[in-house]
């Protein structure tokens, strides 16, 4: 049965297939984009967290260092564990009240050098750790000027402490490569 009142449609689904294949694509596209995107940040985010861990136990690699040597000098101790307490007495050559310099000279604080204080690894490390690069401290006693002549003052120590992440590394000069690195110094007078 016909219906003559009604109009005759005709399809157009012809027209339309290029339309929707078009559609599909810019669709596609725009996902693919936002999928980059998510996975970009993921990674972002991780390599975030893997540096705040770093540097967090390089920080507390220096802490260890800076509180023992920081007790050494309180306690006149001459001997951490295994190593020697190295006490530089910087105020030769420095007018009264000078801050000393030697925790400046990066040659100073290789594991040989004989002006830094290596903190044995026992007080760091438990025996199914990998080793870390030993945290270091230098201790460098000064003169502060006493414009009153008060000899009943004791003379400060600079306390110089450097800790470092379990992979840290450094080049030929001794500069960080990769890993943290993290310096603390404190002023004490025992």
């Amino acid at each position: 049965m016909k219906y003559p009142h009604l109009p005759h449609r005709r399809s157009h689904t012809a027209r339309q297939a290029g339309v929707v294949l078009a559609m599909v694509l810019i669709f596609l596209s725009v996902l693919s984009v936002v999928a980059l995107y998510t996975v970009r940040d993921a990674v972002t985010g991780e390599q975030v967290s893997k540096n705040i861990h770093t540097n967090a136990v390089a920080m507390q690699s220096a802490e260890t260092a800076m509180r023992l040597c920081e007790d050494a000098v309180r306690t006149g101790q001459a001997m951490l564990g295994s190593a020697s307490v190295v006490k530089n007495d910087a105020s030769e050559g420095l007018a009264g009240g000078d801050m000393p310099t030697q925790w400046k000279t990066r040659a100073n604080w290789y594991a040989g050098a004989a002006k830094v204080t290596l903190i044995p690894a026992d007080y760091i490390t438990t025996a199914s750790m990998r080793p870390l690069p030993r945290p270091r401290c230098m201790i460098e006693q000064y003169r502060l000027r006493r414009p009153d002549g008060d000899a009943t003052l004791s003379d400060p120590y600079l306390i110089t402490a450097v800790g470092y992440s379990p992979d840290y590394l450094a080049n030929a000069n001794g500069n960080a490569v990769a890993g943290s690195e993290v310096w603390l110094q404190s002023v004490l007078r025992p």
